[in-house]
This record gives structure tokens, C-alpha cells and sequence, in this order.
């Protein structure tokens, strides 16, 4: 049996996908880009705003962790996680420095689960973490996947915001980097996403050889240089290569 779709309900997810790409967003901005009408906008704001998805500022309407948590009931994603987290909790025994579980979802990289480092200086302990595909390690291996003019192509459609001093912002340079990654087998970000943080990341593959996540290292740069990171590459290479054998790929990271 055929079911008329609600409305409303295709309203509300337009809405918190368009907060989601553009946050912190006003409803102007709503109204006038989704063409929606005022009134409605303000209504499942409202609504969105008191089950705890989005959350308002003097800035404008933001998504809260509310979504990301529960992106992670997904079949998948607690899968990768439970398989992920023995070798999370053995590299940070290891390397002593934060080490996250990464997904792509479109434009952006989640991480989906962490293990937190003890040192007294380490990076905020409470929040999660989302990325901008082109502002972090793991977002240049999700590009590597592609191919060249695939990716070109999709590169065109990003925004490069510079969020750190190292931020890439041309597209061609984003490019090499992330062809640069696929034949390293391991990406870098040194101060991208912000000037407080440096972090490698590494792959881990399927059965049919694809990204289906990424495990990271990352530090506050206040403690950490670049050759302290480098030097955690063999350690995250390997549990990167065990964590691709137990999703069925042979494949060496």
C-alpha cells in the first residue's frame, strides 16, 4: 500500500540538512534558500529546538551531538565500532595520544568513537568530533578513494573554509594531497583543522577493498611536533592493516 509522504516531516529534514551544511544559519536564511514559508520555518525550529536536535545562539540555529548519537545506533557503525575499539585501546597504550574511529557522511568526516589520552594536556575529553572532508587526514584518504577526475570533479563542489593556518584552500593542491595519501598509504594534517591540533590518519578497508573507515591519531600541538606524530606512523599502519583483515581485505594499509 502507497502512503502520501508527509510534508511536514520532508520540511524538517530539509531544514536540519540545510543547518547542518551552513550552521550556525538564521531562518532568513531558511526561507529564503529553501523557500519555505516563514512561519512553518519558525515552527519546526521551535520543534527541532525542544526535542534537542538543533540548538539556537545569538549566532543562529545549530545541530546538537543529539544527531551524531544517533547515528551511532547504526547497524554499521556499531559494528565498526566494537570491532575497532580493542585496537583503539591497544594503539593508545602504545602512542599515549587520542585515538578516533572516522566515517565519511558526504561532505563531512564523523568521528563515530574515541579513546581519550590521560596526558594532563590533551584535547577537550567531552565532545565529539565532526570535520569538513577537506580540513583533516582522514577526509584526504576518503578523497583518495576517487578517482582522479572523480575527484577533481568533487572538489569543485567544496567550500575550502580555512579553519587552521594550514587549512587547504586551493583545490588542486587538495587534490595532489589526497593522491599524495593513496600512494602513502596514511594522511597527515598539520594544523588544518585548527592551529591546536596535528593528526595522522590511516585506512581501513572491506572485503571489496573500499574505505569503510579511518583510524586517526591526533594531539594538541602545544605538546606534540610533527616528528612525534610521524613517529606514531608504524603503530597506526599496523592497526589500521589488523582492523582491514577483520572487515575481510587483505590489503595492506
Amino acid at each position: 500500500m502507497a502512503y502520501k509522504l508527509s510534508t511536514t516531516v520532508l520540511k524538517a529534514f530539509q531544514i536540519l540538512e540545510y543547518v547542518g551544511a551552513n550552521q550556525p544559519v538564521q531562518p532568513s536564511s531558511i526561507v529564503k534558500d529553501l523557500e519555505l514559508n516563514r512561519t512553518n520555518v519558525h515552527r519546526l525550529l521551535a520543534t527541532l529546538a525542544e526535542i534537542g536536535y538543533v540548538v539556537k545562539t545569538s549566532e543562529g540555529f545549530s545541530l546538537t551531538f543529539k544527531l551524531l548519537k544517533l547515528g551511532r545506533t547504526i547497524p554499521l557503525s556499531k559494528d565498526l565500532r566494537n570491532t575497532a575499539k580493542p585496537y583503539m585501546i591497544d594503539l593508545i597504550n602504545r602512542v599515549g595520544e587520542n585515538v578516533y574511529l572516522c566515517v565519511r557522511v558526504e561532505d563531512m568526516v564523523f568521528a563515530i568513537d574515541d579513546v581519550k589520552s590521560s596526558h594532563r594536556l590533551t584535547l577537550n575529553p567531552d565532545i565529539s568530533y565532526s570535520f569538513p572532508i577537506h580540513s583533516c587526514a582522514s577526509g584526504k584518504l576518503f578523497l583518495s578513494e576517487l578517482s582522479p577526475s572523480e575527484r577533481l570533479k568533487y572538489i569543485e563542489t567544496l567550500q575550502l573554509e580555512e579553519l587552521g593556518r594550514n587549512t587547504i584552500t586551493d583545490k588542486l593542491k587538495l587534490h595532489r594531497q589526497a593522491e599524495e595519501s593513496k600512494k602513502a598509504g596514511y594522511a597527515t594534517d598539520l594544523f588544518e583543522f585548527s592551529d591546536d591540533i596535528l593528526s595522522i590518519a590511516a585506512p581501513i578497508y572491506n572485503y571489496e577493498k573500499k574505505i569503510i573507515a579511518t583510524i586517526a591519531i591526533s594531539g594538541p600541538g602545544t605538546r606534540l611536533s610533527e616528528a612525534d606524530m610521524t613517529a606514531h606512523i608504524p603503530e597506526l599502519l599496523a592497526a589500521a592493516r589488523e582492523l582491514s583483515r577483520c572487515f575481510g581485505s587483505g590489503k595492506s594499509s
